[in-house]
């Protein structure tokens, strides 16, 4: 403990900096004039050695480490009391208990006197006079004030005592400033919690306002429809031409504002009018880049529409009716179709559909299907259910133009193909032999009738199977067209005439399971005469052209450019072939990969190509980023220009089977191991930071985005085929009270004792917290006496395989006019075409 006769005076209001005035009465200057004086120590010496020791010691005793009350035992100290000298040990020991009884007085003093001014309360540093004795003594001397300097930062004094007065203007102003802060008012205004709510919007507003969002493709035009497309069957339509040209940042600035300020009046969907673009491939431009200004490069006479791209392919793989070599309906069943056979020994399938709380029993049979609004009146539709006799895995629109298609009623056409039955098991780089058999079918989607109405509203739609391909190869996992130009010019007045080759409508790409990748011309549907109850079966001896890796199997595509491939393999190499030189010669044996790399530890699952083009200067260049995802949980964004650079944006201990690059933000979107769709920021502000769209209860299987809207849908091995709006999620407030707004667009469950289906599709849309949606098992709360979380709310692997949704995929071939249609397939082999659009939120475009 220290001693007390160390404790030294304590600092007052008269200790403030030089130049201010002292106030202290003259009681306290006089070392005899009360409890708060302190006699000095006697001895010999100059009579004012001690003040100045004391002074020394006051000064260090409450900042410097040198005081006597942290080294006692000090040898400077000692020192200082033998130069010092005088007095006896009987007359110190008197003085130290003086002095503390002086201090215990004056503490009860400062106890028992609360209005006592705190500057009274110390002792005075005001220095005494040289002829002033330290000794004990009743004459009290007057001491002359400091000279107030000119300039002083002291306040004018007042009347009466108060020690704020001697404080600076600047301390003053601090002391009011804390006060506010710290005291909260009874009775806040309302005006302050405004003030406070507007403050804090615009602070989210510059982290997670229009600046958030990515910049976007850099095509310096846009495409939009003047009219409704009448729920798809409307025809081309109107489209309007929007020169954007001119500096691609003020472009981005103005297309991500208008989004800010449009996105409050969208719901889940994508209303018509928001629908825009036109997709950019490096074959649309036909500009000289090197003559162009940047305030012409997006004038409509250097850019040519989809569906006005030709690549030269006329008449490759056009037979006439003679050449085609047809199957009986017998020999196809036997060797080629599915053989959809239940528990029950029956080879259709039962399904109840309807609204969810008066549902009915729907048999399907292979090749037959149902409209929705059949299936359930209560939430009329447009659209078809339909059955394809086995597991769907691959399914893609035909890029047909609507000035072709208009000539039969505006058709659409969807290639599908399956798994020979539920049980069939594919195994990762197992190989099937060549001599397998497998089959591609086409179904139609038209009017039932050739007169279209005006009103969208009274359309009878039909959707029938026209053809089926025969092929070798074993069955394809995955199904791509090529995206431009290469269907067949025709005479309609010539269609059933001897000898007159049949157009085709496209040239079909497949991933087959003997590890293939073989290309198909598919001939038109309606220059075949087929039976009114059955489709057409054409045996495809051999492909237009067969790609294969002799030690790796091929596992997904997409297409570069209209022409160039990208192939992802089982041994985690990435592939890219040109076959358009091999397309029209029909000479697959010397084509070669022009790159072939490494890109994964184990089997590429997924592959998507980031359209954009490489800078503004080079708008027909092609583009360069390839986004993969891979069965060992990582999702890799490749620059074609240095392959041997792989950038990982995510890995997971889960496969991540489905990627997708979203063209209106130019950012990909992947499943992570929550089950959730993410949206990775890859430039700009903010980079790599991931923003959440919608949540799944089980792995995902496939992600769907369009070209020409901002609806992006998700399908999974629960069974759910969940739909969101890209806009919403990057434009969602980053907080735990901004919940993800999600509409299902159908559910599908299995019966396993009675091996009957079940699909919900009149589910209204939902609004999932954060918590829930990245947790695969949601906390309790004891105080809310909550035992076990919903089950829509449970996240796990183990779904049975008969619910899974394997393939999404938008109409993006056929323009804007088609751009709301939405096929779906999966392991039960139901299938399910609808039109989607979205609404405003008032009902009104603003």
């Amino acid at each position: 403990m220290v001693s007390l006769r160390e404790r030294k005076a304590r600092a007052s209001y008269s200790n403030v900096a030089d130049g201010l005035e002292n106030l202290s009465s003259e009681d306290e200057q006089d070392p005899e004039a009360g409890p708060s004086t302190r006699p000095s120590k006697a001895g010999s010496g100059p009579p004012n050695s001690g003040d100045e020791e004391e002074d020394q010691a006051d000064d260090t005793s409450f900042s410097s480490g040198e005081s006597s009350e942290f080294k006692p035992d000090s040898p400077e100290k000692k020192a200082k009391g033998k130069e010092n000298g005088g007095g006896s040990q009987d007359e110190r020991s008197e003085e130290d208990e003086d002095m503390e009884e002086d201090d215990l007085a004056e503490e009860d003093d400062i106890d028992d006197e609360d209005d006592i001014d705190p500057s009274l309360r110390g002792m005075s540093c005001t220095p005494v006079p040289a002829g002033s004795s330290k000794t004990k003594s009743s004459t009290k001397i007057k001491k002359v004030p400091p000279t107030r300097p000119n300039v002083s930062l002291a306040a004018p004094p007042i009347h009466g005592q108060s020690e704020i007065s001697l404080l600076s203007l600047q301390h003053r102003a601090v002391i009011q400033a804390s006060s506010v802060s710290l005291t909260k008012a009874s009775n806040p205004s309302k005006n302050l919690d405004n003030e406070r709510h507007s403050a804090r919007e615009r602070d989210q507003s510059r982290v997670h306002g229009p600046s958030a969002a990515p910049s976007g493709h850099q095509v310096p035009f846009e495409t939009r429809l003047n009219g409704s497309p009448n729920n798809g069957w409307a025809g081309k339509g109107e489209v309007q031409w929007i020169d954007q040209s001119g500096p691609s940042f003020l472009r981005n600035e103005n297309r991500r504002n208008n989004d800010w300020n449009r996105n409050v009046n969208l719901t889940f969907g994508a209303p018509w009018e928001e629908w825009r673009g036109e997709g950019w491939f490096p074959e649309l431009f036909v500009g000289n880049e090197d003559e162009l200004q940047e305030g012409d490069r997006g004038k409509r006479d250097n850019w040519l529409l989809r569906d006005e791209v030709r690549l030269g392919l006329d008449d490759v793989g056009r037979w006439a009716k003679e050449e085609l070599h047809f199957l009986t309906e017998e020999e196809a069943e036997e060797s080629y179709l599915p053989t959809p056979i239940y528990q029950n020994g029956e080879s259709h399938i039962t399904c109840y559909m309807g609204p969810h709380d008066r549902q009915t029993a729907q048999t399907f049979s292979i090749f037959e299907s149902k409209p929705l609004s059949q299936t359930n009146p209560v939430v009329p539709q447009e659209g078809h259910t339909f059955f394809a006799g086995g597991p769907i895995w691959g399914m893609d629109w035909c890029p047909y133009p609507d000035s072709k298609s208009g000539d039969f009623g505006y058709e659409q056409y969807l290639a599908v193909s399956t798994l020979p039955h539920l049980d069939t098991r594919p195994h990762i780089a197992e190989k099937w032999p060549q001599s397998s058999n497998g089959s591609i079918q086409i179904w139609a989607l038209s009017p039932s009738s050739s007169d279209i109405p005006m009103n969208g509203s009274t359309y009878n739609s039909q959707m029938t199977c026209e053809m089926v391909l025969c092929v070798n190869g074993g069955p394809a996992m995955q199904l791509k067209w090529m995206p431009l130009g290469v269907w067949d010019e025709y005479n309609i007045s010539s269609m059933g005439q001897q000898g007159t080759k049949i157009p085709k409508i496209g040239v079909l790409a497949a991933i087959q399971l003997d590890g293939s990748i073989s290309f198909y011309a598919v001939p038109h549907p309606r220059f075949i005469p087929r039976d009114q109850d059955h489709p057409v079966y054409v045996k495809m001896d051999k492909p237009l052209l067969r790609l294969e890796i002799p030690d790796a199997m091929a596992m997904c595509l997409d297409w570069i450019t209209g022409t160039r491939i990208a192939v992802g393999l089982s041994n985690g190499h990435l592939a890219v072939w040109d076959i358009y030189d091999a397309l029209r010669t029909g000479n697959s044996q010397d084509v070669l990969p022009s790159l072939y790399s490494p890109i994964a530890a184990s089997a590429i699952r997924s592959i998507s190509i980031g359209r954009l083009p490489p800078s503004e200067k080079q708008l027909g260049g092609e583009p360069f980023y390839v986004l993969t995802g891979s069965y060992d949980g990582s999702t890799t964004l490749l620059d074609l220009r240095d392959p041997n650079s792989p950038i990982e944006l995510n890995k997971a201990r889960i496969p991540c089977m489905a990627v997708k690059w979203i063209a209106q933000m130019a950012s990909p979107a992947l499943c992570d191991i929550d089950y959730i769709i993410q949206i990775i920021k890859t430039r700009g502000a903010h980079a790599g930071r991931s923003h959440t769209m919608s949540s799944h209860r089980g792995q995902v299987w496939d992600i769907a985005s369009s070209d020409y809207h901002t609806m992006l849908v998700s399908a999974g091995s629960d069974g759910a085929v969940i739909m969101t709006n890209v806009n919403a999620g990057f434009y969602r407030k980053r907080r735990a009270v901004s919940p993800l707004a999600m509409h299902r667009l159908y559910e599908i469950d299995y019966s396993e004792i009675r091996d009957e289906y079940r699909i919900i599709d009149d589910i209204l849309p939902e609004a999932q917290s954060l918590e829930n949606a990245t947790s695969r098992r949601p906390p309790t709360i004891a105080k809310r006496a909550t035992h076990d979380p919903p089950t829509h709310l449970l996240k796990t692997a183990a779904w049975r395989p008969e619910i899974g949704i394997h393939k999404l995929t938008w109409n993006d071939g056929c323009g804007l006019a088609k751009a709301g249609w939405l096929a779906s397939g999966g392991a039960s082999g139901l299938g399910r075409v609808e039109w989607i659009e979205g609404r405003w939120r008032y009902g009104k475009a603003p």
